[in-house]
Formats: C-alpha cells, structure tokens, sequence
C-alpha cells in the first residue's frame, strides 16, 4: 500500500496541458509559513491563497502568476491561478504539498511574469459524442465521476445520479471510455464503470424532499467550466424541470483536487426552497450488502459494498458541517441526508468514492477511518502567515 501511494504522489500525467511556474530572477519575493494544525498527516493538501492574501503579501505587485518554491526541498511547486468570476484576474491561487502531523514549512512567493506549461492531474469534459451522449465527466489520478446527459436519459432512462468510474491507473481514461465500440462495463486494465447507479441518485445525486417525497430535476440542462487544472478542476451545472415545482433552478458548483477522493459540492437555488418547506436531499443508492454507518453528530456517512465477482469492493461517502444536516434516515433504498440552503448561498457539503482495487484505501475499516480523518481535515484547514519580508 505504501509503494501505491508513493507512486501516486510521484506521477505526473501528460495528457493534459496547464501551468508551471519557472524562476525569472530580479522579482519581489515573500516567505509564507503554512501550518498543519491537528495531528494527522495531509497529504496533497491544496493550499488556497485568496488574492487579498497575494496583495497583503507583496503590496507593491500586480500578481496574475506566481512562484512557489518549497524552501525545506529547495523545489518548486505546480500552481494553478483561477478566475472565478472571468474578469481577467486570478481569485485565488493553489498549490500542493504534503505534511506531517503539526508540521510547519516555508514556502517562497514570487511574481511571475507569464505562465508556462507543466502536467496536470485532472480532467474535465462535456461528451455530445454518439457515444458519450450529452454525459458531462471528470477525474483525477485516483478516480472519476459523471453525471447523465438529456440524451442518455432519453434513450436509457437514467436520471440525476451522480456515476463513478473505478480506474487501475492515474492516466486520463474518459476518450478511451467513450471510444466507439468501446464498452465502459469491461475492465481491459485500465479500469470500468462497474458502479451502478441507474436511476437512483447514485453517489450523492440529489433531489428536493417535502411530505416524506423527494423530487427529482431533468438531468443538467446547462454547463460551464470555471477551472481545468493541473491541480484542480471547478464547473457548474444547472438542473431544471423539477417535477415538484418547474420553476425551480438548482446550480451545482463541483470542485475536484489531484490526488482526493472527495467532490466539494456547492448547490445553490434560484428560489428560497426552505420558505417553501422543501429540504436539499443527499442520496447514496443503498444494496443487499452494503455496510453503512453514520455520524451524523460529526457530519460524516460511509458505505461499503462489493461490486460483483472479480470486480472489488467499493467506498462510497459524505462529509458536511454537522450544523447543516436536519436528518440523516433511510428512505426507498438509499441513505439520505436532509440540508436547508440558505438563501443565495446555498449549501455545500462533500461526496466521493474509492475503490480498493487502486489506491492507498483497501478494505471497509480503512475507508471507514479515511472519511473520518478527512471530515478531521476539512474542519482544520491549514493556517497562514507571512513570515518574511
């Protein structure tokens, strides 16, 4: 497990394009301190610095790319800038590394100039192809995820489910998934859909839920993608056409990182559905075997269930603030888990999977724990400061 996980932490995938950062000498430069504040070890920790950050840090600059070096390794490190709101400057900028329990390290910040290609770990993409019919999918090293297109909807009958794709290696596989002729059900060694979600809500598909019902929306009418990597990869959908009130628009916000498991999910309604006594509706489809516990007090869900001979087992889970969950209960052959929005906030919470047949996680117990230390590390985020300047 430990030579797996290694390797994972090491590879680099070449199928996507995106930005590495390369020293240019005479920039302004600022050491920041990042500190892993609780004792579990973190590792690809993303680290976010908001654009308020960049400007405390080096006052003087117009930063639209920048430098990270890791001053303990004396390397430097893919970062990635984002536009949220497409106005021509960066929101935020990421970067990755790894920590020990408690652990501190300094990194160097500088202003780049331009930006330069370099690897990334994840990949996004709309399929309108014959075969990909309107799916819109995405994935990084460990694993990958879908949800249904109108097309498919119309001539297989699936729904709002959120589908995982089991994969055997970190290589990019939605072409080679959706190729013509191509059955995404057969493993050929590189991995397979073998997850069946259907018409169920999948892995944390969602629905609206009043009177002991949920409601369920058309699958995404539109999209639109915020980030492409090299580390992480944002998009939105929006759903419509809900059988309980037409009116209503949910947008899906969805942010993957290299080397996770778990989605960050930001939903968001057009309309208060709170006032209208409806509920937001987490589901996780539910089979003979699969072995489920919940905490609900601390804001986390795991599910284990076996795949079918010669196909493994897999983990399904869900994290939140336990302050947003009203219930969790089971209901028509699912574990649901029941959150108001907030007005023009939203709601957001956390769904992924793992499957034991790649990766560092390879039985119930340690995805169990896995969930529970990650649901530890969402609620203890890194702390920053500028230590030099």
């Amino acid at each position: 497990m430990k030579s797996i996980l290694l390797f994972l932490l090491l590879f680099v995938s070449t199928q996507e394009k995106s930005y590495q950062h390369q020293p240019n000498k005479g920039q302004s430069s600022v050491v920041i301190e990042v500190e892993n504040p609780i004792s579990l070890i973190r590792k690809s920790e993303t680290i976010t610095l908001s654009a308020a950050f960049i400007k405390k840090a080096l006052p003087h600059e117009k930063v639209n790319f920048i430098q990270v070096r890791d001053l303990k390794s004396n390397t430097l490190l893919t970062t990635q800038p984002i536009d949220y709101n497409e106005d021509g400057i960066p929101d935020i900028f990421l970067f990755q590394t790894d920590f020990d329990p408690n652990e501190k390290k300094e990194f160097e910040l500088s202003k780049l100039k331009k930006e330069h290609l370099s690897s990334s770990k994840v990949y996004v993409s709309y399929m309108p192809s014959e075969e990909g019919m309107e799916d819109f999918t995405w994935e990084n090293d460990f694993i990958g995820y879908r949800f249904y297109g109108q097309e498919r909807a119309q001539k297989q009958g699936t729904g709002i489910a959120m589908d995982i794709w089991c994969k055997r290696v970190p290589d990019f596989l939605t072409n080679k998934w959706y190729a013509p002729s191509q059955s995404y059900h057969i493993d050929k060694g590189y991995g397979a859909d073998h997850y069946s979600s259907g018409k169920n809500q999948g892995c944390g598909g969602s629905g609206i839920f009043k009177n002991d019902s949920i409601y369920f929306s058309k699958p995404f009418s539109d999209w639109k993608i915020i980030a492409k990597g090299p580390i992480r990869v944002v998009f939105e959908l929006k759903f419509t056409g809900w059988t309980l009130n037409n009116d209503i628009i949910e947008t899906k916000r969805i942010t993957l990182d290299a080397g996770h498991y778990f989605n960050k999910i930001e939903s968001r309604y057009n309309s208060d559905i709170a006032s209208l006594g409806y509920e937001h509706a987490v589901g996780f489809v539910q089979r003979d075997d699969s072995d489920t516990k919940i905490a609900q007090n601390s804001g986390w869900i795991t599910s284990w269930e076996s795949l079918g001979k010669a196909n493994g087992n897999l983990g399904t889970g869900f994290i939140a603030s336990a302050k947003d969950i009203i219930e969790i209960k089971n209901f028509n052959n699912h574990i649901i888990s029941l959150m108001n929005p907030k007005p023009e906030i939203g709601i957001s919470y956390y769904v992924g999977a793992s499957w034991d047949e790649f990766g560092s996680v390879n039985s119930k117990k340690e995805w169990t724990l896995f969930v529970e230390n990650r649901a530890t590390l969402i609620k203890n985020p890194c702390k920053l400061s500028i230590k030099q300047q």
